[in-house]
């Protein structure tokens, strides 16, 4: 008879833990949330209030006027439809200049295995990124066909 992998809990010390096997330089912000900060995007490792759901919350630092809309949310609504992770999504705060977010979300309440953890990790990092490149071509596109 095999044994299951051992399953889990995860919580920040974990997540922590797996960036430094995987190499990733982290940070902590003001709120003491753990994130991944490059020029382009932060990258939030984040738990529900119920200890149920790990969320992984990008926020590209690229900003958009509201006459860009219509051409982001194309491009958005298009990467939504062709990609399982990231969702992503404009958000328009009160100051009206539109921002790009981007959420993955695991359900963690019975708990997962490492090796699992880290695999979703990694990719949602790595696809974090891939979105990043991917909409800063598709956007140059557009502007290139309209120019």
């Amino acid at each position: 008879m095999s044994h299951s992998p051992a399953v889990v809990q995860p919580d920040q010390e974990l997540i922590i833990e797996i960036l430094n096997e995987l190499d990733i330089d982290f940070t902590f912000d003001a709120d003491g949330d753990l994130a991944i900060s490059t020029e382009a995007l932060t990258v939030f490792f984040l738990f529900g209030s119920e200890g149920d759901l790990f969320t992984i919350r990008t926020f590209y630092d690229r900003h958009y006027s509201v006459d860009e809309k219509p051409l982001l949310l194309t491009a958005l609504n298009e990467w939504n439809a062709d990609t399982m992770w990231p969702k992503v999504y404009a958000f328009t705060p009160d100051n009206g200049v539109i921002r790009v977010i981007g959420d993955a979300q695991l359900y963690i309440g019975a708990g997962v295995t490492y090796e699992h953890l880290m695999t979703i990790v990694a990719h949602w990092v790595r696809s974090a990124i891939k979105f990043h490149r991917w909409l800063s071509d598709r956007l140059a596109f557009e502007e290139d066909d309209a120019g």
